[in-house]
């Protein structure tokens, strides 16, 4: 049963979302790569999105903790409060050769909208934009304050908004919010993942003689490269199953909750997914339950890049001086990052890499919350109404992200909500979204919030 209220915002949205895409637009040709540390750029980002929240009504305010400039609104004077948390901050688009447009320009086609952000996270922000503003009208009759922080740094691991949700703990306090993304699957399905997963990114850096040296001395000169190779194959098998015990030290189980909202889940879109990338098999020869508990409940690890020696055209005979690993590993709840640190560094110093240069690049605890939060309870019956599905809650997101600091810190409750789908191809060329998920999420949003201001009455 639809009532007036919600009558009159979807009619609003369906008339207005035009002006929404257009938004997105100016913030895609915006290059907020936050890893090119281009302060210009990303303070001209953090601008744009403090004149679009003013726009609509809000009071906001740009500030600085030492790094990409935070953008902060507020709306309403309700006595029950909305947090929305996003980023405008973006990947780097390249390789630039594998896309089919212009990543910093929104180009619109075959029902697609194409862009770096789309995805992740600008399209977020249109859409929350858009949704606030069909109800904007209304906060004060559903008894409801808005309120908006957007960073300019999760691509680079958030490295700052420690420092500000610290000074800002007492305004983030709210009775629930809306986490940076949601997906729709390939069954139409609205995705809201309820948690996300720790991270640790350690790189570890060996040396071996005090410059390269040519190839014909490789019969006396040492190669880092062998030690660093051996010293993997202690972390994983070949089949990726994890040899050391201390990454699974600590796990707090999320109980039957959690298991049952992954029966929920489709496993034939782990089939799909095999396809999708060209793999026989999972790693481990996993499926089923097994993969999707692997990858939801679990901590991982995984080398994300390697270098050694000259890399580039042609060849070029030499016994490299320095060797580098990437490792990331994912953390779930009750994992601390400082003590996996102190284990992998104890790791390396038993297995005789103990002159390894080590470099934290990244590290923070998973972030969770209950299915029963009323908070998610609204985005449940909103999304069934949005996109006429019941949507599917997922425990943990295989993904990362500073969660934590809202949910275990603050102690504000978070849903989902995002107009991505399963090919968005987030992080990669050709980073897409489809328009009628724009617009889904837009509706979602907003009925999520009434559904929410319901609840809280």
């Amino acid at each position: 049963m639809v009532s007036d209220l919600e009558k009159r915002i979807l009619e609003y949205i369906e008339a207005n979302y035009r002006k929404f895409i257009n938004i997105l637009s100016d913030l895609i040709g915006i290059e907020t790569v936050s890893a090119w540390k281009d302060s210009s750029v990303m303070k001209k980002g953090a601008e744009a999105v403090a004149t679009l929240l003013k726009d609509i009504g809000f009071r906001a305010e740009i500030r600085s903790y030492g790094g990409h400039p935070i953008v902060l609104g507020e709306l309403g004077k309700g006595p029950k409060s909305i947090l929305i948390y996003n980023h405008y901050d973006v990947q780097p688009p390249d390789p630039l050769e594998l896309w089919s447009t212009r990543p910093f320009e929104l180009v619109e086609k075959d029902g697609k909208l194409y862009g770096r952000g789309v995805a992740d996270n600008k399209g977020n922000i249109a859409a929350r934009l858009g949704a606030i503003e069909a109800l904007a009208p209304y906060l004060d009759e559903l008894g409801l304050k808005i309120k908006y922080i957007i960073e300019g740094e999760e691509e680079i691991g958030s490295p700052t908004l420690h420092k500000a949700v610290e000074d800002l703990k007492q305004w983030l306090k709210a009775d629930g919010g809306f986490w940076e993304t949601g997906y729709v699957d390939r069954r139409d399905r609205l995705r809201i993942p309820l948690g996300f997963k720790g991270m640790v990114y350690i790189e570890v850096i060996l040396r071996g003689a005090s410059r390269d040296v040519h190839s014909g001395l490789a019969p006396l000169i040492p190669n880092p490269v062998w030690r660093l190779a051996k010293f993997l194959t202690l972390l994983k098998d070949p089949n990726g199953r994890i040899l050391v015990p201390w990454i699974y030290e600590d796990i707090e189980h999320l109980g039957s909750e959690a298991e049952e909202l992954l029966k929920e889940l489709d496993i034939e879109e782990l089939e799909e997914l095999k396809k999708e990338l060209g793999i026989r098999e999972f790693a481990e020869g996993l499926n089923g339950f097994k993969a999707l508990r692997k990858l939801h409940l679990e901590p991982s690890l995984n080398v994300s890049g390697l270098y050694a020696g000259y890399t580039g055209k042609g060849s070029k005979t030499i016994v490299p001086s320095l060797v580098g690993v990437k490792i990331d590993i994912r953390l779930v709840p009750g994992q601390k990052p400082s003590k996996i640190i102190d284990r992998f560094k104890e790791f390396l110093e038993e297995n005789g890499l103990g002159d390894a240069e080590i470099i934290i690049h990244g590290a923070y605890p998973s972030g969770y919350t209950r299915p029963s939060e009323k908070i998610v309870r609204a985005s449940v019956i909103a999304g069934e109404k949005v996109y006429e599905n019941k949507p599917v809650l997922i425990p943990l997101s295989p993904g990362s992200g500073p969660l934590y600091l809202f949910t275990n810190y603050v102690g504000t409750p978070m849903t989902g909500a995002g107009v991505g789908y399963y090919d968005s191809k987030v992080h990669a060329p050709n980073e897409n979204i489809r328009v009628i998920d724009f617009v889904k999420s837009i509706k979602h949003v907003a009925l999520t919030i009434l559904e929410f201001a319901k609840m809280a009455k």
